[in-house]
């Protein structure tokens, strides 16, 4: 995400953890929050749907808050904005194929063609993970288990 996207606006999905974002390069994405909000006890109180409605865009448009603290940053936002949409590949999937492969940070660097320091990225969650990376690790487990013998 680039440091100068920030949140124009944002409005709660009615009957829902979600919401509508715009951003100021134009785009909009509405963002499922459930999860994040029952993975992280400080944002507890929003499973109010009332509170939860309160939302309003925070000071520069780097957050969304409902005050007393609570508050989601613009790039978790759109990380998961990005996620959801299919746009990038989620990190706990992408260790999760790690993990059922059987695969070190170095093994997956090796068979993805990447550098260990970019493995280590998308493992831990600070770079987000192309499409492209997605597809090549559905590919990668195509190969491996037997169903690519016949592929060219």
């Amino acid at each position: 995400m680039t440091s100068k996207l920030r949140i124009s606006a944002v409005q709660p999905v009615a009957g829902k953890h979600a919401l509508d974002i715009e951003w100021n390069n134009g785009k909009r994405h509405t963002v499922d929050v459930t999860e994040h909000i029952k993975t992280f006890p400080v944002l507890k109180p929003l499973q109010d749907l009332k509170l939860f409605g309160k939302v309003a865009v925070g000071e520069w448009g780097f957050d969304v808050t409902w005050g007393n603290d609570l508050e989601l940053a613009a790039t978790t936002l759109h990380r998961l904005a990005l996620e959801q949409s299919g746009e990038v590949m989620p990190t706990s999937d992408f260790k999760r194929w790690m993990l059922t492969n059987n695969l070190s940070l170095s093994a997956a660097a090796v068979e993805l063609g990447f550098t260990r320091r970019t493995i280590t990225a998308y493992s831990s969650g600070k770079a987000l993970i192309p499409k492209h990376v997605g597809l090549a690790c559905k590919g990668w487990e195509y190969e491996h288990k037997g169903h690519g013998e016949n592929c060219i």
